[in-house]
């Protein structure tokens, strides 16, 4: 099965189908402006990010300094940001992109999304919490953030927009209001847990599907030792070694053969080259359904701590 190495959104936009992911991955800013340089000279196309993240600032200098030398244009590379839950209401979140603009040095960006679908109150803190711990939400409808991003695509500082960790029933409120129709949702997603309902319903709607933790998370830091490892089960280094490829490899193939996009994250000079080279090999239908077979619904991004909000997705 032929798999290109960009899918085209519903925007009309083209979205590279291998994204680095950038959460957790960096530990300063010289990291960073040896890491991204070193992603872009692997082939890597689709930069994910989120002001969550604390790194955009570290991206967009990294980007610049890249550009200005004319190693690559503006136009090459595609970003993802996202606005997080304490920039709902519809001036905040334009306002949050439009730091993000700056901080990542461009005139635009080229796919916005709305990190979670529930609203925490308007704070500095990431997660603003009462004096009993708990944490303080903001009743703002996802709509009306949505019409915020809206706002920001007529206005050409955004490309397109989308929606992360939503459930069928969210996405569905934002279409049947929506002027611009979603044109992706990044969810946790991969061999372990294969969210099929939803993605199947994405593909239906025209909505293209990028999988975060797409190695289930395997450096995460509250994996105990004991936790199941997607790159180290053996049906996926089985078929790994079939095609002389490593199951990091095998477990990225599966997902853009499933017509995925997919964010892996790395540091590692060699992983950032592997993690790209997924593209010279195919998995036929029965490694296909071998690893179809693994799934066991296990999500390790649940949010525990806002599971009181109303719009909780899980």
């Amino acid at each position: 099965m032929e798999v290109s190495k960009s899918i085209k959104l519903n925007s009309g936009h083209e979205m590279p189908t291998i994204g680095l992911g950038t959460y957790t991955m960096f530990k300063d800013q010289a990291d960073m402006l040896t890491v991204i340089p070193a992603a872009i000279d692997a082939g890597h196309r689709h930069i994910d990010t989120a002001t969550v993240y604390g790194t955009e600032t570290f991206i967009g200098e990294a980007l610049e300094q890249m550009i200005s030398s004319g190693k690559i244009r503006r136009e090459e590379i595609f970003i993802t940001c996202k606005v997080w839950n304490t920039c709902h209401q519809p001036d905040r979140a334009k306002a949050s992109v439009e730091q993000s603009l700056k901080d990542l040095k461009t005139e635009y960006i080229d796919m916005v999304l709305i990190h979670w679908p529930m609203a925490y109150a308007a704070s500095d803190e990431l997660v603003p919490k009462d004096e009993n711990g708990d944490v303080m939400y903001a009743d703002i409808d996802y709509v009306d953030t949505w019409k915020a991003l809206e706002e920001c695509v007529e206005e050409g500082q955004v490309k397109s927009i989308g929606l992360s960790n939503f459930n069928i029933e969210q996405i569905t409120r934002v279409c049947d209001s929506a002027k611009i129709q979603p044109s992706n949702l990044q969810v946790e997603l991969n061999a372990y847990l294969n969210n099929k309902k939803l993605a199947d319903w994405c593909e239906e709607k025209g909505i293209v599907v990028s999988c975060y933790a797409p190695l289930s998370s395997p450096g995460r830091f509250w994996k105990e030792s004991a936790d199941l490892n997607l790159i180290e089960d053996e049906v996926v280094v089985k078929i790994a070694e079939i095609h002389k490829k490593t199951a990091a490899q095998v477990a990225l193939r599966f997902l853009l053969q499933k017509g995925y996009v997919a964010l892996p994250k790395s540091a590692n000079p060699k992983r950032l080259a592997e993690n790209i080279d997924v593209y010279d090999f195919n998995l036929s239908v029965d490694e296909m359904a071998e690893l179809d077979s693994l799934n066991k619904d296990l999500r390790v991004y649940c949010e525990d701590y806002a599971k009181s909000s109303p719009y909780y997705p899980f």
